[in-house]
């Protein structure tokens, strides 16, 4: 089944390339396009309230409608960016703005749409807003696309990198791909062992793929550096548009505490990122 309902995160207008991107799947389904645009309080944006009780009345209005204001403008900037792409590439669109102090509201609108496409993780979003793609993928229950803001190509899905280790994870991300695929994708999948495991490529998988009308290559490594960092190198070897990976294959606290591939990925995916939990 293709994307036909895609929702996409809109947050500035630098943010030109996923916008794009959403556009172009949108139109390759024949399906539409939800911006929305999340909208924080004053307040949010203060670890301790006690650092702007003390002001008077009138300068915390002030600080009040300029923040307003400020969210305002860059919305509608961002919106206009949004909707040129869709317009660029024929997909019909429409934009909302939804409470961003938490990331229920945009949890809640990727509930009621097939696909998210999210920016990756960031140390401070604007305005403070909260949403990340992890918050979506965790609390969503449907694929997630990450884009990074870098220039590069728009297209996804002619070029494809699985990152295979036979989890539960893997497996729900690889069928949320599919729709992505294009019927020619050119799909390399990669397995990673500790040196001196068995480097037998998965035979199963392999047919799989074949049953779909794709000819993969499936790609098996006996390393002990971080997975991150090998997928992101294949991914650069064979130019991949799309990497398709679990998420925390692992427990959360396991991730947290030793890394994994999907948390290191996600901070500096070098193509668009599709990943499942």
């Amino acid at each position: 089944m293709a994307y036909k309902d895609i929702l996409v995160h809109i947050d500035k207008a630098a943010s030109h390339r996923r916008y794009q991107v959403a556009a172009n799947l949108a139109a390759r389904a024949g399906g539409s396009l939800t911006g929305v645009y999340l909208r924080t309080t004053l307040i949010n944006q203060y670890v301790n309230i006690g650092s702007i009780g003390y002001l008077p009345p009138e300068d915390l209005d002030r600080l009040i409608k300029e923040h307003n204001q400020g969210q305002t403008e860059d919305a509608e900037a961002a919106a206009a960016v949004f909707k040129a792409a869709a317009a660029a590439a024929g997909a019909p669109a429409e934009w909302c703005a939804v409470d961003g102090d938490t990331p229920d509201a945009l949890i809640a609108e990727a509930r009621r749409t097939d696909l998210a496409v999210l920016s990756p993780p960031v140390p401070n979003p604007p305005y403070n807003a909260h949403g990340s793609a992890v918050d979506v993928a965790l609390g969503g229950g449907g694929p997630v696309l990450v884009v990074p803001d870098a220039d590069g190509d728009v297209t996804v899905g002619r070029k494809v990198l699985v990152a295979w280790n036979g989890s539960r994870e893997a497996a729900r991300a690889l069928r949320d791909a599919l729709p992505l695929f294009a019927p020619d994708a050119d799909v390399t999948v990669l397995t990673i062992r500790p040196k001196g495991a068995e480097l037998a490529p998965d035979a199963s998988l392999r047919r799989h793929l074949e049953h779909l009308g794709f000819k993969p290559k499936l790609t098996v490594v006996g390393d002990d550096h971080e997975a991150h960092v090998l997928i992101e190198r294949q991914a650069k070897a064979i130019g991949a548009d799309l990497i398709v990976m679990g998420l925390y294959g692992h427990s959360r606290v396991q991730e947290f505490v030793l890394g994994g591939a999907s948390r290191g990925l996600l901070h500096a995916a070098p193509a668009p990122l599709l990943f499942s939990h």
